[in-house]
């Protein structure tokens, strides 16, 4: 088995045999021969018969044993053509003679590409330092602001250049189309090889609570040497400084990242308050320019599309209609979409704008203007994504390729030919808002230029295909041994002999060890943690503490709470599930589905009932003992953050990236008062014991208390210089535990309103505290391959800590939480587990 392994591998990744011009000249006629006779039938634009989309994809031919280097004999693209079965019976031009020889002769010399990738493979931990001595070259001050994108695990997947070309223009295109800075500006190069890219936040008008949102749903995090983590860590202060860029490509072209990123509100009034648009004003006045048409690609029906000057360019508007009858057919009925006669009635549309960089931005709306993630396919469909819904973002950036697309109107023509079908005032008003060809065509041709210009400044030629899509279709393509082994940051060879070792993961990723064997994205990622837990070498493991595995979610984890009797907890993930624990043995009690994205906080009430907030913006409460339902808190715009329950039971208390927090009645789900909204967030609430005040913190890094029966705020505590994330009541409610992004924990007198003691012992985020018996406190930080222990045990009175406990140095820990005695902690992270921690030992 071993040498039936290390064949394949040799296979995968052997060198071309040919050099030089000679290797360039012919690789290049191989490839038209390719593209001559496949390409019709096997790339991404093409029908992908059989699955098989890669045909001028060299590095994939080879992976996937289409093509075996120095033996055509033995690879199947060869045996198809030297048999006469591809192209298919009656498929004209057939291969000739010339072009057969010329194929063998290009696998006999090892299948070389002109363009082939030859970057020696980098390990992530190499990647890590690169990036860290990058940092440490900018000025101090600059260092909070820097992210780095990686392309690492395509160099190490040895893709051809051109593959390597269209991702950095992609990253390049995506970054300044989700900026509103007025100018361009290209991501940074910090290595020869151009495969580890630095970019600024305010380059792109971003923060760091912007690039925060990557953090809950990046999955590809690997284990690098721990004093290097905490240096990146505490250099940028964030705890994601790197993510890959073919990730983010396909992940942030579409919601919801899309829509956070561009901060797009969630209605067509609000966007066009924003770039300075008045629609109905511009009708009144005849001051827009429309197109009447049939025939859209994308739209199924008749289609109307609509330009309105705005602050940074143009400001167009799509009506679509789900028929073409009655009062959805444009050509009767071509006036609106105000009500009238000959006004239509629009099934939705779509908003394209320009950024005051001059590149576009999109928004889906319905009917009524609300903002959508994905539009009805009864309306309009994109035949690139897979489930064929277009979908805000990247299927608008899959389309307009070159900015707008030209379009001729042919309504003004047709109630010229039939004017007496309309009244004269209608003629005229027609006339007016469809402009002749010309004039559109003019208009068309100002708004194109403008994104052409931008996109050039961006580094992307606008006469390649569109690098969004096309990188997004790769990554959301099947992978192979060869990259899937670059993903975790292995080559080929470590990855095969690692995973013969490990039989629960060989069920899920042994298909890749067969000839030519693939893996869907999705299930590659759902184990990837796994993968990269059990398959990469091993960091010292060390602890002070029992770690008993809690397992079930299958994605990370993002929140914890415990009972308050301390006897069950409950945590939410990435996964979308609430799953409740029993804390005893670890055992899974119920899991709970509902939610339809991550679920990023959780509490019990008193009564044992349990509550769950989300990136979905809801809030819901569930019955413990049978997992039903009991109902649903709306009224969120953006992600839950933290969810708390009165000492009384009769209230719920919600914290959002809003920057609202909301009071609501637990039995009626009734906003009970919304209070004022606070500057990016709120991260953490807390009731105090007594009932008659709670705590609030966020982005803006102070503490409020405010009075529970009339939600007037009472007092300000100030003291952290960075994010709060967690806040306690002790038992009497008169002091208040407090820890955040500046890596302290804070102890304060409430009535005062007075710090009390500092806790600074910790190198990463204090994510959850607790007061522990007297006079003890405990705070518990994140813990990214960092040397620092994770939880802290302090002395309130002296501010001493007392003792230390210590994650292994390969555990990463997102969220915390502690028993009401301080003696039991959960903590998780991206290994989907919870780990029990005896903290009374």
């Amino acid at each position: 088995m071993r040498s039936m392994v290390r064949v394949l591998l040799v296979c995968a990744v052997l060198p071309a045999f040919a050099h030089g011009a000679d290797a360039d000249n012919l690789a290049g006629k191989a490839q038209a021969v390719l593209k001559t006779h496949c390409s019709r039938c096997h790339t991404p634009d093409g029908k992908a018969r059989g699955g098989f989309d890669f045909v001028l994809d060299r590095t994939k031919l080879v992976a996937r044993a289409k093509i075996v280097a120095g033996q055509p004999d033995e690879s199947e693209i060869y045996q198809r053509v030297r048999d006469d079965a591809m192209p298919p019976k009656g498929a004209q031009p057939r291969v000739g003679p010339d072009d057969r020889a010329l194929l063998k002769q290009w696998i006999e010399a090892g299948a070389p590409t002109a363009s082939t990738s030859a970057h020696a493979f980098v390990s992530e931990d190499a990647a890590a330092r690169l990036i860290l001595d990058d940092l440490q070259a900018l000025e101090p001050a600059e260092r909070r602001y820097a992210r780095y994108f990686t392309l690492l695990n395509l160099s190490n997947a040895a893709v051809e250049a051109d593959t390597l070309q269209a991702t950095r223009h992609a990253l390049a295109k995506l970054l300044n189309s989700l900026s509103w800075h007025p100018r361009i500006a290209r991501p940074v190069a910090v290595d020869a090889e151009q495969t580890v890219y630095r970019i600024d936040l305010r380059a792109y008008k971003w923060n760091a609570r912007t690039w925060e949102r990557l953090a809950p749903v990046y999955p590809y995090r690997i284990a690098v040497e721990p004093s290097v983590s905490k240096a990146l860590t505490a250099a940028t202060g964030a705890e994601l400084p790197y993510v890959r860029a073919d990730w983010f490509i396909a992940t942030a072209s579409r919601p919801p990242l899309y829509h956070d990123f561009l901060q797009l509100p969630e209605s067509d009034k609000a966007i066009e308050r924003q770039v300075g648009v008045d629609v109905a004003d511009d009708l009144r006045e005849n001051n827009v320019a429309r197109a009447g048409f049939n025939g859209s690609g994308v739209s199924k029906n008749n289609r109307v599309i609509e330009r309105h000057d705005a602050n940074y360019g143009a400001y167009w508007r799509t009506y679509d209609f789900s028929e073409n009858t009655d009062r959805q057919n444009i050509f009767e009925h071509p006036l609106g979409p105000t009500p009238g006669q000959n006004g239509f009635l629009h099934a939705g549309g779509e908003i394209i704008f320009h950024l005051p960089n001059g590149l576009q931005a999109y928004l889906l709306v319905d009917a009524d203007g609300r903002r959508l993630d994905k539009a009805s396919s009864e309306i309009v469909s994109d035949p690139k994504r897979p489930d064929r819904q277009v979908e805000n973002g990247i299927s608008c950036m899959t389309c307009h390729v070159r900015g707008l697309l030209p379009k001729a109107d042919q309504v003004r023509a047709h109630v010229a030919k039939n004017s007496s079908a309309f009244s004269k005032e209608d003629v005229q008003k027609i006339r007016a808002l469809y402009p002749p060809d010309a004039k559109l065509r003019s208009l068309m041709k100002d708004d194109t230029d403008r994104f052409v210009q931008a996109l050039t400044k961006a580094g992307v030629p606008a006469d390649e295909p569109e690098p969004v899509s096309a990188v997004t279709q790769r990554f959301e393509g099947t992978l192979d041994l060869v990259s899937a082994a670059a993903e975790l940051g292995l080559t080929a060879e470590e990855f095969s002999l690692s995973l013969r070792k490990s039989p629960a993961l060989a069920r899920s990723l042994g298909p890749l060890l067969v000839k030519g064997g693939t893996a869907q994205r999705s299930a590659f990622q759902g184990v990837f943690d796994d993968a990269a837990t059990t398959l990469r070498p091993k960091q010292s493991e060390k602890t002070d503490t029992v770690a008993q595995p809690f397992t079930g979610h299958t994605e990370t984890v993002l929140s914890i709470a415990f009972a308050p009797d301390g006897g069950k907890a409950v945590s939410g993930s990435r996964d979308k599930t609430v799953r409740l624990w029993n804390v005893a043995d670890g055992k899974e009690l119920r899991c709970l589905e509902g939610h339809s994205d991550a679920v990023t906080c959780v509490a019990f009430t008193p009564e044992g009932n349990l509550l769950s907030g989300g990136r979905d913006r809801t809030v819901r409460l569930w019955d413990s003992a049978t997992g039903k339902e009991l109902g649903k808190f709306t009224g969120h715009t953006d992600v839950v953050r933290c969810v708390v329950c009165s000492p009384d039971g009769k209230r719920v208390l919600t914290g959002s990236l809003d920057g609202t927090l909301r009071l609501w009645d637990i039995q009626t789900f009734k906003e009970v008062y919304r209070l004022p909204r606070q500057d990016g967030g709120v991260y953490c609430v807390a009731f105090a014991p007594d009932g008659k005040r709670f705590a609030t913190g966020g982005h803006d890094a102070g503490i409020r208390l405010w009075d529970a029966e009339n939600g007037k705020e009472m007092k300000r505590l100030k003291g952290h210089t960075r994010e709060v994330y967690t806040l306690v009541f002790s038992r009497d409610s008169a002091r208040l535990l407090s820890g955040g992004n500046d890596r302290t924990a804070r102890l304060w007198d409430v009535a005062e309103a007075k710090e009390l003691q500092c806790f600074d012992a910790h190198d990463s985020a204090v994510l959850a505290a607790v007061f522990a018996g007297e006079d003890d406190l405990v705070s518990g930080a994140s813990h990214y391959q960092g040397t620092d222990p994770s939880l802290h045990v302090w002395s309130g009175a002296s501010g001493k800590e007392r003792r230390a406990f210590r994650a292994g140095d390969g555990e990463q820990v997102s969220c915390l939480a502690f028993t009401h005695d301080g003696k039991l902690a959960l903590s998780a992270g991206a290994e989907h587990r919870l780990r029990l921690w005896r903290l009374d030992k």
